[in-house]
């Protein structure tokens, strides 16, 4: 495992300056348009704007990088407002905000034809105070106060510099001309005086004997604007100081120090590591410094005065995953446990509003869990009775994060203790909770997956019999899901995939674990839902059709071995013996089926040994057939076609690699190109239909360029491969003589 995470590190940091190479390049790019005018520019600024919003959100923006994007906001340009509100939207600094891109924020402000708009410099302020506990300087702004203060008779910015100036404000700002203009504003104020009032009794506070009586009737409290973009921020600044010291060196075998910056209350909850009275010849975590100091000290290592503090740092995970000393895990069990059923309890309170201390622990718990692969006993318990009332919304992440990693046990009491809540909370019609249920599916399918593989033969079918019933519940949910009807994106979770790219996820993840059956007795195939496999197969995108052929060719690939694995028929090795023949004939009509499709142009056909005609009825079959010959005569007599050639459609033909609506457009572009190397004069004919057998021979009698069927579909399947879509050719090739007796 050590050697696997380092890797992982290693290819997530080069994944890292990929995306950061890129996301300065783009930045240049729009500096250079920004003055162009609209009319003028050849480069779309949505699409740069975009790309850089994405990247931001992804990994965030450097410091020199924001410096020039703020350049460009604050400077006479030509980008429309909604480009530059979505810029300004997702300005992510990967590092802490400094000095001098706050003066140019604010040197930005205030009327002028060379001014940002009205609505950029609002958007301009907002950021401001979303980025406040980030600021490099936080007492930089008070040496702008009188600046901001000025700022307020400009009715527009009012309301986030009330906000950002009551949380600068200090004894020495209250001055009596602030509080006469304030009152002088509150007079003529509008929508406004909420928030000027709240800044009044900011100033009160400081002198209540100067501002005598009631301020305001109505109290009123400044809101953080957006707590969940400030916690994306400062997601995004821990993770580039995890990369900083990964690649400086000190990685996770070094106690991370956070004393740099004033840590908010929220990150108070759990301590930073600190060893108090370490015995002669014993050390702390807090004084190694490489992995060597770890391997020769780790058994001399004494635990943390708080072991809470072991939930957010690296090092002191990966000591509870290797030694793991029962003394600090019944310490961790005993702080979870009071402190989530005091939170259980304050959550049922009517006036609770403080979600984000819990979900703060969970983001905890879950990282620790991904690094030791171990899940408390206390949180399992408390997920029992919280599942039961949970909305679904609040700390989803969190949550699944967690429980793809419950262990092992009876399906029965999996879903009545976790399953069963999960599935009513998520089920909600839209399409991120819809992808975030069955990706988590499909992580605890492959977390019991490699648990099984690492264990011992089983002397009973108990062993595999509960992965087999979480996998049938998880494709009984998937099948639900796909007979929903389409839901719009949800534009809100970024980076979420379509439903049946988790559904593919599920199954590639199942092809994975089989092809492990044929060495390892712990492990029985399943066979997909008939229905499943054919929707999914009978779809108009290549990269969905690629993907299913894949999975059914690696399942293929795993029933041949397990049937002919000495492990399985050995009877002190395996439990269960051989598939039965109505399972491997049920998967044997799933490949006739796609092989009729797609290379023998018989598709539907149920007549052939174990084709089971995609499961259309013969009734529906027929009417297809009908309604083919119907359309193939009205085109017959349509004007203009008496002469020209016969339109024979054919429903066998219609999902063949030359005439599927996913293929049609590569089989012309596969045998133009063919056309292009094997033509040697101009004059030369080309062929204008569909790639067909028949039309092959009648375009080499033409005079046209020769090639077989045979080589035109092998051509086909090394087109697709080229393209990256494998998964048609690795089905045909483990399945049509033909071409396995070529391979």
């Amino acid at each position: 495992m050590p050697s696997s995470e380092a890797s992982s590190d290693h290819e997530n940091i080069e994944n890292t300056r990929t995306q950061l190479k890129n996301l300065r390049n783009t930045i240049d790019h729009l500096e250079a348009v920004s003055i162009v005018p609209s009319k003028q520019r050849h480069t779309s600024v949505t699409e740069l704007v975009g790309d850089i919003a994405s990247d931001a959100y992804d990994i965030g923006i450097p410091s020199d990088a924001l410096e020039q994007l703020i350049d460009v906001l604050t400077k006479p340009n030509n980008l429309d407002q909604a480009t530059t509100t979505t810029l300004i939207k997702n300005l992510y600094a990967q590092e802490r905000v400094s000095s001098i891109i706050v003066t140019k924020v604010i040197g930005g402000l205030g009327p002028g034809k060379t001014k940002p708009s009205l609505a950029t410099q609002a958007l301009l302020v907002r950021w401001l105070l979303l980025v406040y506990e980030c600021l490099e300087d936080q007492s930089y702004l008070s040496k702008l106060y009188s600046v901001l203060f000025n700022l307020l008779d400009m009715i527009s910015l009012r309301r986030p510099l009330c906000h950002l100036l009551s949380l600068i404000t200090r004894r020495r700002h209250v001055k009596p001309f602030r509080i006469q203009a304030v009152m002088e504003l509150l007079r003529n104020a509008g929508d406004d005086e909420k928030e000027l009032t709240g800044l009044l009794r900011v100033f009160k506070n400081y002198y209540p004997d100067i501002i005598v009586g009631e301020v305001g009737r109505l109290k009123f409290f400044f809101k953080h604007p957006d707590p969940e973009w400030t916690a994306k921020l400062k997601q995004i600044q821990h993770r580039t100081r995890e990369r900083s010291q990964f690649m400086t060196g000190s990685s996770t075998f070094q106690v991370v120090r956070r004393g740099g910056f004033k840590r908010s209350k929220v990150e108070t909850i759990i301590p930073e590591i600190q060893t108090s009275r370490v015995p002669a010849n014993h050390t702390s975590l807090e004084e190694l410094r490489n992995v060597d100091d770890f391997v020769q000290r780790f058994d001399q290592i004494e635990l943390p005065n708080q072991i809470i503090s072991v939930l957010d740092d690296r090092l002191a995970q990966k000591y509870m995953a290797i030694v793991g000393p029962d003394i600090a895990k019944d310490r961790l069990e005993d702080w979870l446990e009071v402190f989530l059923k005091d939170e259980a309890d304050r959550a049922r309170l009517p006036d609770h509003n403080e979600p984000q201390v819990l979900q703060y622990i969970l983001e905890a718990v879950s990282g620790y869990a991904q690094r030791t692969k171990q899940l408390p006993h206390a949180i399992q318990t408390f997920l029992k009775s919280y599942l039961r009332t949970w909305d679904g919304q609040t700390s989803r992440e969190e949550i699944l994060n967690i429980l793809q990693f419950l262990p092992k046990g009876p399906f029965d009491e999996l879903k009545r203790d976790y399953l069963g809540w999960l599935d009513t909370a998520l089920i909600d019609h839209t399409a991120s909770s819809r992808t975030s249920l069955l990706d988590f599916y499909a992580n605890l399918i492959r977390k019991w997956g490699i648990d099984l593989r690492a264990e011992s033969p089983p002397s009973s079918a108990d062993g595999f019999q509960p992965l087999i019933a979480l996998i049938t519940h998880a494709e009984f949910l998937l099948l639900s899901l796909m007979e929903l009807p389409p839901s719009p994106i949800d534009h809100n979770v970024k980076g979420k995939n379509p439903v049946v790219t988790s559904i593919l996820d599920i199954y590639a993840n199942l092809a994975e674990l089989y092809s492990y059956a044929a060495a390892n007795g712990n492990i029985r195939l399943t066979v997909p839902l008939a229905p499943a496999v054919y929707i999914l197969a009978l779809t108009s995108n290549l990269g969905q059709i690629s993907r299913i052929c894949s999975i059914l060719a690696t399942y293929k690939n795993s029933f041949e071995a397990s049937l002919t694995s000495k492990t399985l028929q050995s009877p002190v090795k395996s439990v269960g013996g051989f598939y039965a023949p109505e399972m491997v004939g049920l998967f044997n009509g799933y490949v006739m089926d796609l092989c009729n499709l797609i290379w023998r142009n018989r598709a539907l056909n149920n007549e052939d040994q174990n084709s089971l005609g995609c499961l259309i009825p013969k009734v529906a079959k027929d009417a297809l057939d009908e309604y083919i010959n119907d359309s193939n005569e009205i085109l017959k007599r349509r004007r203009g076609r008496l002469e020209g050639p016969a339109f024979n459609h054919s429903l066998g033909l219609m999902f063949s690699l030359s005439h599927h609506v996913a293929l049609a457009s590569h089989s012309a572009a596969c045998f133009a190109a063919f056309e292009d190397q094997d033509i040697t004069r101009e004059s030369q004919l080309r062929l204008r239909k569909p790639v067909t057998q028949k039309n092959l021979t009648a375009h080499e009698k033409d005079g046209g360029a020769k090639l077989s069927w045979q080589e035109y579909r092998v051509r086909m399947l090394d087109w697709f491969e080229e393209l990256g879509s494998e998964g048609i050719g690795r089905l045909m090739r483990s399945t049509m003589k033909a071409l396995r007796k070529e391979a």
